[in-house]
């Protein structure tokens, strides 16, 4: 970059990180509030607070966007107001140069908020998360790739995989008595139907322990030791059943709330359960649609850019910084309304996700080129 380069780019990230920081204290405040009806005394006022924090890199990466084309308005409308972006007109920087100049800033800055949506605001998501429902879900803790466990009051409950709401895999229920075992199921899986979880695939494999004395033994009790007869013996048994119904203290309303948004998963993770559903025959056009969605946010960020230029070049008067404000908030709207009707349609009609992801921001890339053309 050179010196003006820089000094367009400096305008451009300042307004931008200003309207991200209102819009985050904003979103914040509301979430806030909402935790606070939620309060009780195991989800305390400092888990509330430590959740909203913990909301907000996903807020940030959600909002960036929006933040980007309201700051850039507001940048460079205030350099058209003051004639600065006039007067590097007349040395002879064209708006195609001006607005590759700008690009560079805001590319960069669509990098690092990819890298905090890849790393941080998933992290962020499943702690908070996590926190809450451990908070309002007694006994409940949610593992990392392992799956999760629950606790009951004689039982043990481990899941492997959520694949929905209503249908869980690889799930193990240890039921104990006295602190010891007596009971172990396995399930491929659990699924909920008609008000109820049901296993499929079970294995049930109960465990007890005896003495010597109360075996069938084919020698005489008289010539076993004192000492043998004190040693218990574990008799295992194993049942193998088509299906089992199952008391399980999470209903699908829970689990629905336990699960990250597409929206939050980072790339691999999306990839990789795509994979699985895939290799499960499950539908996963709901994940397609936000990996594609992902990919398609560099294509976003330069169609916002590009319709910034039309709408400061376009204006042969001052226009104040109330109505540039207005202006970004209505077409970030209107870009987010277009970009969630496409993605639904392309689920409902069965559409590559591709399309539902990349459309909305070509045809905003589109709109912005053919009106910059006619105000150049």
């Amino acid at each position: 970059m050179n010196r003006t380069e820089r000094y367009l780019g400096q305008v451009v990230l300042t307004h931008t990180l200003l309207v991200l920081l209102v819009l985050l204290v904003i979103l914040g405040f509301s979430e806030f509030m909402i935790q606070l009806g939620k309060l009780t005394e195991q989800y305390t006022l400092a888990k509330g607070a430590l959740y909203t924090v913990l909301k907000l890199p996903v807020y940030a990466y959600e909002i960036f966007p929006v933040a980007l084309l309201i700051g850039a308005l507001m940048g460079l409308g205030a350099l058209a107001n003051h004639s600065e972006l006039t007067i590097l007109r007349v040395t002879g920087w064209s708006i195609g140069r001006i607005l590759w100049g700008v690009m560079k800033t805001a590319l960069l800055m669509w990098l690092l908020v990819a890298l905090m949506g890849e790393f941080v605001a998933p992290s962020s998501e499943t702690y908070a998360k996590t926190l809450r429902s451990e908070a309002l879900q007694k006994g409940f803790s949610v593992g990392s790739g392992s799956g999760f466990w629950i606790k009951d009051p004689n039982r043990y409950i481990h899941v492997g995989q959520v694949v929905s709401s209503s249908e869980l895999r690889k799930v193990t229920i240890y039921t104990q008595s006295n602190g010891e075992i007596e009971t172990v199921v396995l399930a491929n899986k659990a699924v909920y139907e008609a008000g109820q979880w049901l296993l499929k695939g079970v294995r049930q494999q109960e465990l007890s322990f005896t003495s010597y004395s109360q075996q069938d033994v084919a020698h005489d009790e008289a010539n076993v030791p004192q000492a043998a007869l004190a040693v218990p013996v574990l008799d295992w048994k194993l049942q193998r059943l088509a299906t089992g119904q199952v008391d399980f203290p999470l209903q699908p309303q829970v689990l629905e709330s336990l699960n990250i948004e597409t929206r939050y998963m980072s790339l691999a993770d999306l990839y990789a359960y795509i994979d699985f559903l895939k290799a499960n025959e499950l539908d996963a056009e709901e994940y397609q649609l936000a990996f594609w969605r992902k990919l398609a946010m560099p294509l976003v960020v330069i169609s916002m850019m590009a319709l910034v230029f039309p709408l400061i070049f376009g204006s042969q008067r001052q226009v104040s910084m109330g109505q540039r404000v207005f202006v970004g908030i209505l077409i970030g709207m209107g870009f987010h309304l277009l970009n969630q009707m496409f993605g639904n349609l392309s689920v409902v009609y069965h559409l590559p996700a591709v399309i539902g992801a990349f459309v909305p921001a070509m045809v905003m890339l589109v709109i912005s080129v053919f009106w910059l053309q006619r105000v150049r």
